[in-house]
């Protein structure tokens, strides 16, 4: 199994480049093959095949790896050289000129694509000293901050019958992103998935968001947000949840600047985006600045329970990490001046311990 060694940690960053390890592959395949007969009448394709790892399956029509990197596709190349029928092998950009035609595929083939396509948020602060901000070039109809969502987008434009690729869960379960997704999710549905840590790629990192190895089978009612939202996502710890089975913050408060609209306040707070953000960025704040939320003062008590909630992160699994903040709204009105009082002392109270493993049940990480 060939991992990856040419490119230093900057280079990976830009990229999106971690490539993938060999469990992890046959995951993937598993999943595929439990939906996917007779897959002899498909092409594969890798259209950021890396060195081809998930290209080292055999049965397929024709296997087809594409990547920008030049001496990724070498080292795939001599990998696959003792092979009788070796896949085809393309340098190029994957998100620019994308058809059929282009990557050597005819019109009427069957077609699954697979892999991990590269992802890189250039809008994140998380690596942002080490990234680039000139993209390399992408169709119009591609182009979004993320590279993922470029990728999964392009995987309609080739009009796969089947897909299976690693992305961020947030690509599902976060709304922006999941609209982002556009003639995508129209023509898309998830039919099987499970999440893994990012740990499994970059286990130095301070914190770990949550991966889904997703298979999608294309389809003419494609899925909406609230086929999400109810959608059963599996972990590969065993866990189940659904995004409807919880309340979150956002529905009560205000989670980007909100100067506009709120001119008394009583204190100010830092953007807040999901659980992971919350675990690297401030809280209250003192000194105003472009993040700051105007904290109304019927509204306090709800910033000070976000503020008491990062002290619970190390509790939380990481399979919610790009989760909003998560509230059960009635037992938190039962203990609103406990939040407060915690929250201005760094106290918690017993009462407030025991709130928290009520709500996360199961998913308590102890």
């Amino acid at each position: 199994m060939s991992t990856q060694k040419h490119l230093n940690l900057k280079e990976s960053i830009n990229l999106g480049s971690f490539y993938t390890p060999k469990d992890i592959v046959e995951i993937a395949y598993n999943m595929l093959l439990n939906f996917v007969s007779s897959i002899e009448q498909y092409i594969l394709l890798d259209s950021s095949c890396g060195y081809g790892n998930f290209l080292d399956i055999q049965g397929f029509k024709e296997k087809i790896g594409i990547d920008i990197d030049i001496k990724a596709i070498n080292k795939a190349r001599q990998r696959f050289s003792h092979c009788t029928t070796p896949p085809i092998f393309l340098h190029k950009n994957a998100l620019l000129n994308v058809s059929r035609k282009n990557f050597n595929i005819l019109q009427n083939s069957k077609l699954i694509i697979i892999g991990n396509p590269p992802y890189n948020d250039k809008t994140s602060i998380v690596q942002n000293n080490l990234k680039s901000k000139d993209s390399d070039e992408v169709d119009l109809e591609l182009r979004t901050r993320d590279i993922g969502i470029s990728f999964l987008r392009s995987y309609n434009v080739l009009q796969a019958d089947y897909i299976c690729v690693l992305h961020p869960l947030s690509y599902l379960i976060k709304e922006n992103n999941f609209k982002s997704l556009k003639d995508f999710s129209s023509n898309y549905k998830l039919i099987d998935s499970v999440i893994i840590s990012s740990e499994r790629f970059c286990p130095k990192s301070l914190s770990f968001f949550p991966i889904i190895i997703a298979l999608y089978k294309r389809d003419k009612q494609g899925m909406d947000y609230g086929f999400i939202k109810n959608y059963n996502f599996k972990t590969f710890e065993g866990k189940n949840f659904r995004l409807n089975n919880f309340d979150f913050i956002a529905n009560y408060i205000d989670k980007y600047p909100n100067k506009k609209r709120v001119s008394k306040y009583v204190a100010m707070f830092y953007t807040m985006r999901d659980i992971n953000a919350l675990r690297r960025s401030k809280t209250f704040i003192t000194k105003d600045c472009a993040n700051a939320i105007y904290v109304a003062k019927e509204k306090y008590s709800l910033y000070c329970y976000v503020d008491i909630f990062k002290h619970m992160i190390p509790y939380i699994p990481y399979y919610f990490g790009n989760c909003d903040v998560v509230i059960d709204y009635k037992q938190f009105l039962l203990l609103e001046g406990d939040f407060i009082s915690a929250s201005e002392t760094k106290q918690l109270t017993p009462n407030i311990e025991k709130y928290f493993k009520i709500l996360l049940g199961e998913y308590y990480d102890d």
